[in-house]
């Protein structure tokens, strides 16, 4: 990733490159697992996976949500452990089809990236705009929320973000790593506290008698939407230590560690959930809503949406450096345009990446929020898309690594079976929008994916066919 050029004679320059073997396992995995805000999946997905299943065994849904994304990890960490790359799932494609499944999977990854980056600077926001909200001394305006104010929001969040990114990897890794582990100690506190109130009523959370599958299949996709793009770490491949046995390690940390903390969380949370029923449909947040059911007071429920707007935030800055090293890798492979490819000589970070990233979210999502009123209902309709979309080339991936092994004469019956059971798990999740969508606007996310990936594709087509056609000229030059 370094190199030299001439600029005089017998007088060497170095070209700007990224960092190659500047992460060691330990940052890598805390970043990979700070990346995820643990602490907004411990405060909304005990409350979220509730409302879709609608019964006390609410657990069973977030523990198979983990399960689902983990047998799809087990495809994934066989090319990472053979392959360095930045392009993370794009570049682990190319190495088994051909370039229609290169074209598919990259043109699928930056419609998520987009929505996933805009929907991390959504939820910083939704929780600074409920925060102000609930100081207000009218109730009923919620201009906080909307349009004007939201706008502001992003601004300042994609600046500093921007600005952290920039500046490269050590300064991300310091704030999204200490942002992240300040933030949780407030919701364990909440979380314990509710539990320790309400008992956990194992007898009820265990009562199988309410199993519904339809509503299971409901809670496990939102399970799985917290877990979405959980192998992204992988995009720093090539700036990590020994990253065939590192990478890997960061991948499945993801699902394994924090599916078990979520899962553990829900049945902490659900019994106080049940009983702050009234509270949460007046509005207030999960947090908040346990907090006062515990006794804790509306003070402390409050300093939460600052809390979790810090969690959100640390994970914007990490999902800034993911998706730039993706755009970077395919920029380098003539699909995305070659200003991408520029690396900044001082900071060894995709600086131009970082700023055409941040400018297309912004975009993105201040038309969203504008057209459809609200950051909350928009941010819902943004994680439904964000789903749907990333379920391809997690179908792809899956069939990649049998075609993988098979072709290296590997037999492998464990990894097959749970790449075809991810595989199903996610294509399902994508087919189970048409069959039984969410609520407006969420509802017609399922056909916008198809449309937004087909639209990425062509942009991505054009942009190919523009730099072959500025080679050929060069080359004849030559």
């Amino acid at each position: 990733m370094s190199g030299t050029g001439s600029k005089g004679a017998g007088e060497q320059v170095e070209t700007p490159h990224l960092e190659a073997g500047h992460l060691g396992r330990g940052t890598l995995v805390s970043l990979s697992l700070a990346s995820f805000f643990p602490a907004v999946g411990i405060a909304l997905v005990p409350t979220l996976v509730l409302t879709a299943t609608g019964n006390a065994t609410a657990w069973h849904a977030t523990l198979l949500a983990a399960v689902c994304v983990v047998l799809i990890g087990r495809p994934i960490i066989v090319f990472a452990r053979r392959f360095v790359a930045t392009g993370s799932l794009y570049s682990y494609i190319s190495e088994v089809f051909g370039p229609w499944a290169r074209y598919l999977t990259g043109a699928a990854m930056v419609s998520g990236f987009v929505c996933g980056v805009g929907g991390l600077a959504m939820l910083v926001g939704l929780f600074v705009g409920s925060f102000v909200h609930g100081r207000q001394a009218d109730p009923t305006d919620l201009s906080p929320l909307e349009f004007p104010t939201q706008v502001v929001i992003f601004a300042l969040a994609f600046l500093i973000a921007s600005a952290i990114a920039y500046r490269g990897l050590d300064s991300s890794v310091l704030i999204v790593v200490g942002l992240a582990v300040l933030s949780i100690p407030l919701v364990l506190f909440i979380t314990i506290a509710s539990a320790r109130h309400t008992g956990l009523q194992l007898a009820t959370q265990f009562d199988f008698g309410q199993f519904s599958l339809g509503s299971t299949l409901r809670g496990v996709a939102i399970g799985i939407a917290f877990l979405v793009g959980f192998e992204s770490s992988a995009a720093l491949a090539a700036e990590t230590r020994d990253p065939r046995r590192n990478v890997p390690v960061a991948i499945m940390a993801v699902p394994v560690v924090l599916g078990a903390v979520y899962t553990v969380a829900t049945i902490l949370q659900v019994p106080g959930l049940l009983q702050a029923g009234g509270q949460l449909a007046a509005g207030a947040s999960p947090p908040a809503a346990l907090a006062v059911q515990a006794g804790l007071g509306t003070t402390v429920g409050a300093a939460t949406d600052l809390v979790l707007a810090a969690a959100c935030f640390s994970s914007l800055i990490a999902f800034v450096n993911y998706g730039t090293r993706f755009a970077l890798a395919m920029a380098e492979d003539g699909l995305l345009p070659a200003f991408l490819t520029r690396i900044h000589p001082k900071f060894h970070s995709p600086h131009v990446a970082i700023v055409s990233l941040a400018v297309a979210c912004f975009t993105f999502i201040s038309a969203a929020v504008f057209l459809v009123g609200d950051v909350a209902s928009a941010y819902n309709a943004l994680t439904t898309l964000l789903v749907y979309i990333w379920a391809l080339p997690y179908v792809l991936i899956a069939a990649g690594a049998i075609v993988l092994t098979r072709r290296t004469g590997e037999l492998r019956p464990g990894l097959w079976m749970s790449a075809v059971l991810g595989g199903a798990a996610m294509a399902w999740t994508y087919a189970n929008g048409w069959i039984n969508p969410p609520a407006a606007p969420a509802d017609s996310m399922a056909w916008i994916a198809v449309v937004a990936v087909v639209v990425v594709l062509a942009l991505i087509a054009l942009s190919s066919l523009r730099r072959r056609g500025a080679r050929q000229p060069a080359a004849a030059e030559g």
